[in-house]
């Protein structure tokens, strides 16, 4: 920029120098070379320039004129670069967030609800086919990899929990809001990490007009959670004070990527590409936003807490911790056990200043899983998307900016798995009891196994086969085989 400047001003003493020469009245002369000394505009004075005809005049300003358009192509090359860089630099942490890249060993469980130590026989993964719920080979083929088709009981199961989830918020002032699916790129790139575009978002590319002869091109991004929406709802807007908090609970239909492997996180309704989430939120003069990079399943429903809130008197600070509260209190209803985690430094995305995780506790799986994260942005999403706090009219006056927070509600296809795993009994799985009212009169009380559990027939058409093979142990041995495999495949028999 500073270039730039400098032959801004050369070109405006070109236009003066040429201007006293033709007061003078002198000649404009034809000689339109230009001396070797003048080739270097960075030297070029008043006395240089006065030393030349007219002509020659005018042509070092058509050079400054090609030095310009390079410049400014350049300048913008940087800026662009500089605006990167910066967006690359991440919130200020809260002083209670533990420091470290370490997050399996320097999670900081803050509390335990509920039995997180008991084991039952099956995993998620069974379950979803025991109960006719899911179909993944059919869906894999429609839809690709982790596609599936979500049917029978768990239809319903999926729609008792959105309802129960909506109308808790309802009831603690919460605006339930749905969604759109995508979001235009310019409006995506203020609310996501650059990392995000290529690992977890999905593009979709359109015409860019209704015109026949437009023949432009427009992208747009599927959102990877409610909060991406939902936390520029009110982009490029002055917030009054006394509107305070603003709380929205998202509805939406959620698309991630899921790249990488997970094992047998793969298989099931647990990590989709596709889902459905209910995200409870606030606005408090200036909210918290902490992107989810890998909840639940490619494709999947989910409710999310949404909070404007107020940058003053710890008013975001009070906000989180009664989302992290409204998320705990909604599955101790549900009876799902569970221990809340602060999440290490190194594991935060850029918006966040401070995340909890609650952990819902698998006893098939015999592992702690991930179904809410609650984040307290500050400032950070609200300064990119212009969302300021109160309005004044005194040109000094500081701007200030909405605090964001969010918060998972119920990413559904997870609640599922969970209920699932610490519901089952021998006939089936029996519905927790706040579920009830919105369930089928035959499905109320239990969804019953009408098939045989995968990883059974897995483990007998391998003993049938070491059977065939002559590889049958003596004196029980296929009974330790058995066992012996079902620890393998994260089974206990309890």
């Amino acid at each position: 920029r500073f270039r730039a400047d400098n032959l801004n001003k050369l070109k405006n003493l070109c236009s003066k120098t040429i201007g006293d020469k033709m007061k003078k009245k002198e000649p404009v002369g034809t000689d339109e070379s230009i001396p070797e000394s003048v080739q270097n505009l960075d030297e070029l004075t008043a006395d240089v320039l006065g030393a030349l005809q007219v002509s020659q005049i005018k042509k070092v300003r058509l050079l400054i004129d090609e030095a310009i358009l390079k410049c400014d192509a350049e300048r913008v090359r940087l800026e662009a670069e500089r605006f990167e860089s910066l967006r690359e630099i991440g919130n200020l942490l809260h002083p209670s967030v533990p420091i470290s890249n370490d997050e399996d060993a320097d999670n900081k469980v803050e509390r335990v609800w509920g039995d997180c130590s008991c084991r039952k026989k099956y995993s998620h993964v069974d379950l979803v086919v025991m109960v006719d719920g899911y179909e993944g080979e059919k869906g894999a083929v429609v839809a690709g990899s982790r596609g599936y088709f979500l049917k029978g009981p768990l239809v319903f199961l999926e729609q008792a929990l959105i309802q129960y989830a909506l109308q808790s918020l309802r009831a603690k002032g919460y605006t339930p809001v749905y969604t759109p699916f995508f979001m235009r790129k310019e409006v995506m790139q203020e609310v996501a990490q650059l990392s995000q575009f290529d690992e977890e978002l999905y593009k979709v590319i359109g015409k860019g007009s209704e015109k026949a002869e437009d023949s432009s091109i427009d992208e747009k991004y599927l959102i990877a959670t409610s909060e991406q929406p939902i936390a520029a709802l009110h982009r490029d807007e002055w917030l009054k004070p006394e509107d305070l908090p603003i709380k929205y609970a998202g509805l939406s239909t959620c698309f991630r990527q899921e790249v990488g492997s997970h094992g047998r996180d793969t298989r099931g309704i647990f990590r989709v590409h596709q889902f459905e989430k209910v995200r409870g939120g606030g606005s408090a003069p200036t909210a918290s936003l902490g992107l989810l990079p890998t909840q639940g399943p490619p494709f999947s429903l989910q409710i999310e807490q949404f909070v404007y809130a107020s940058p003053h008197d710890n008013k975001s600070w009070e906000m989180f911790d009664e989302m992290i509260a409204t998320a705990e209190e909604f599955y101790q209803s549900l009876g799902i056990p569970y221990h809340i985690v602060n999440i290490v430094s190194g594991s935060l995305n850029h918006a966040a200043s401070k995340k909890l995780d609650l952990e819902a506790w698998f006893p098939g799986s015999g592992a702690f899983r991930e179904l809410v994260s609650c984040s307290n942005c500050t400032d950070y999403q609200a300064r990119r998307l212009r969302i300021r706090y109160g309005q004044t009219k005194k040109m000094m006056d500081k701007v200030e900016f909405v605090h964001m927070l969010n918060a998972t509600m119920c990413a559904t296809t997870r609640t599922i798995c969970a209920i699932l795993e610490n519901y089952q009994t021998e006939e089936g799985i029996r519905i927790p009891e706040k579920l009830r009212d919105f369930m089928p009169p035959d499905l109320r009380e239990l969804i019953p196994f009408v098939r045989p559990a995968p990883i059974e027939q897995e483990l007998s058409k391998k003993q049938k086969k070491q059977q065939e093979g002559g590889k049958k142990k003596v004196g029980g041995g296929s009974e330790r085989v058995l066992e012996e495999q079902m620890q393998n495949m994260g089974v206990n028999s309890a």
